[in-house]
């Protein structure tokens, strides 16, 4: 049945079909790159077949093409002990993947054992965890796994245990092997909710043997849906996805524990570490782990804002709308004046959670300054329409939207700018973005080594770049838009040599004017001579000033988190 059912996978694609093949394949070539199978897998791979970009933009492949990249056990293995530590401390492996079914290993070792030189009952779940989820990836034909394989777009599964169910036999004396089996009946209905977008909750038989004698046997219940799927339309919180909210909070949350490491050098934020939290300063160091270069990328582009905010302020400039606000700080970290109105948008859930955060953080509001919350869906609403008769828009107003275009379509970026063009009606109003290269995000394999890692880093950890343009001039001018500024991030980072730094600008802008040729008065260009950064070690280290001092780290109380363990690591090659 299964060879019916075709699957389809949307990615950024366009003619030059083999480059679009090796984007996907690049990211683990090296996987097998030792095996005699590595020639007849790069073959296939580039057999598959594209439909043409201009009609679906889809690709399709039977699960035997499936099962040799996606599903091989090797790369499934590799890519979950990279994902999760502790199946490589105890050399967890998959053995076996079939159509609804999947054999996995957990060896009998020092690692995995009690005191009773058996093993643990908790690692026994844990590995019934994973064999249940493979056995359902696998019938997800071509679809990644979001936090498993490398994403490239917004089509991923979003796969997570709800429950398990054990009883132990008796305890496990040599390595355990444990199988995972999908009935076969139920291969299409799982299939056809999946691609139907529709949620899967199914629960698997799952069986524990040392050799041939039995020694547990569970019921694991799973979820699985489109990831696109998740996400809310409109404002509306009455059916707000658990997992989506996870995901807006955990992108805040990483942020905030990205700030948290700056040591000072470029910018000032108490408050960083406390509003990432424990979660948030955890997913930092798993990102900055994987990308290191990510820490200077937000550095900078946090120090451009400042300066460009507070050239605004300084000009007289009183109202800012930062679109997608998450835990940003600068309505409290930065000396604002009296009589500034702060418009703080973003997912109603977010807003609701950062006033929590707020609260508990006990966090002063500066004197005379007023911060207004307006929910807000980027993707169904306009931002001239949520700010309708709540800005002025006689006088200046400053739009930051930061850390997002790269996250949309083009599509969507454009009707994100029409959207923010009507709040530009004074000559003195402001627009700072960010963007990427277009092209080292279509087409990593094209540049050095770094870059192409960076790319896949974040593919890897769920967070893939969809976006980039190629002439941020030309670019926000089609959007109706004048550039002021375009700036990349290394004009910050100037002890860097890092081509990643290169690909990745700041954009002042404004609305056009064709009877006003002068730049607006709130306006002066972006000037950095390095008169801050005079600490010996990188920006995104914890040294414990600044910063990391007033966040309460040290490298003694966050070890790991040192210059030299990311210089010595830098940059990272894959396993």
């Amino acid at each position: 049945m299964h060879n019916q059912i075709r699957t389809s996978v949307v990615i950024s694609i366009d003619r030059t079909i083999d480059r679009t093949v090796w984007r996907f394949f690049d990211a683990h070539t090296w996987l097998l790159s030792r095996s005699s199978e590595s020639l007849r897998l790069e073959k296939t791979m580039q057999e598959l077949r594209f439909d043409d970009a201009h009609a679906t933009k889809l690709f399709e492949i039977t699960w035997d093409q499936d099962q040799q990249f996606r599903m091989n056990p090797e790369v499934v293995t590799s890519l979950l002990r990279e994902q999760v530590p502790v199946l490589e401390f105890v050399q967890w492996k998959v053995n076996q993947i079939d159509f609804g079914g999947a054999e996995t290993v957990l060896p009998l070792n020092a690692q995995s054992t009690n005191q009773h030189f058996t093993h643990q009952a908790a690692l026994q779940v844990l590995a019934a965890d994973y064999a249940g989820g493979v056995a359902l990836a696998s019938l997800l034909t071509g679809w990644p796994v979001l936090g498993v394989h490398p994403v490239a777009s917004r089509n991923s599964v979003s796969l997570w245990l709800l429950k398990v169910d054990i009883k132990f036999l008796r305890p496990s004396v040599a390595d355990l092997i444990v199988t995972a089996k999908i009935d076969p009946d139920l291969h299409e209905r799982i299939q056809k909710r999946f691609f139907e977008g529709k949620s899967v909750i199914e629960t698997i038989n799952i069986e524990f043997r040392n050799g041939d004698v039995p020694v547990a046997e569970a019921t694991a219940t799973y979820f699985a849906r489109q990831s696109d799927k998740l996400r809310a339309e409109g404002i509306s919180t009455e059916r707000v996805n658990t997992l989506y909210q996870l995901k807006l909070t955990s992108s805040a949350e990483m942020i905030a524990g990205v700030r948290a490491r700056e040591t000072g050098t470029l910018f000032e934020d108490p408050y960083a570490y406390h509003m990432a939290g424990q979660h948030g300063v955890a997913i930092a160091n798993r990102f900055c782990d994987r990308s290191p270069q990510l820490g200077g990328m937000v550095a900078a582009r946090t120090r451009h804002l400042d300066d460009a905010l507070r050239n605004f302020v300084r000009a007289g400039g009183r109202q800012v709308v930062n679109v997608g606000v998450g835990w940003d700080m600068r309505a409290f970290r930065l000396d604002l004046p009296a009589g500034m109105k702060l418009y703080e948008l973003d997912f109603p859930t977010t807003l609701e959670e950062r006033r929590r955060r707020l609260a508990q953080q006990e966090v002063d509001e500066r004197p005379g300054v007023t911060r207004v919350e307006l929910p807000i869906d980027l993707r169904t609403m306009s931002l001239a329409e949520v700010l309708a008769g709540q800005v002025d828009l006689d006088q200046p107003v400053f739009l930051a939207w930061e850390g997002m275009s790269m996250y949309f379509s083009e599509e969507e970026v454009l009707a994100i700018l029409e959207g923010m063009r009507p709040l530009l009606h004074h000559s003195d109003s402001l627009l700072w973005l960010d963007l990427m290269d277009r092209e080292p995000v279509e087409a990593p394999e094209r540049f050095p080594s770094s870059i192409q890692q960076f790319m896949r880093g974040m593919q890897v950890l769920g967070e893939p770049f969809t976006f980039g343009v190629d002439d941020a001039e030309e670019f926000l001018q089609s959007a109706g838009l004048r550039c002021l500024e375009a700036v990349t991030s290394d004009l910050y980072l100037p002890d860097k040599n890092d081509p990643v730094y290169s690909v990745y600008q700041f954009c002042v802008a404004s609305r056009i004017n064709e009877q006003v040729d002068e730049s607006p008065l709130t306006f002066q260009a972006a000037r950095f001579d390095g008169a801050m950064a005079t600490a010996k070690t990188p920006h995104f280290a914890l040294n414990g000033h600044a910063n990391g001092h007033a966040n309460g780290q040290t490298n003694a109380t966050h070890p790991g988190a040192n210059a030299e363990a990311y210089l010595a690591d830098f940059p990272r090659q894959p396993r």
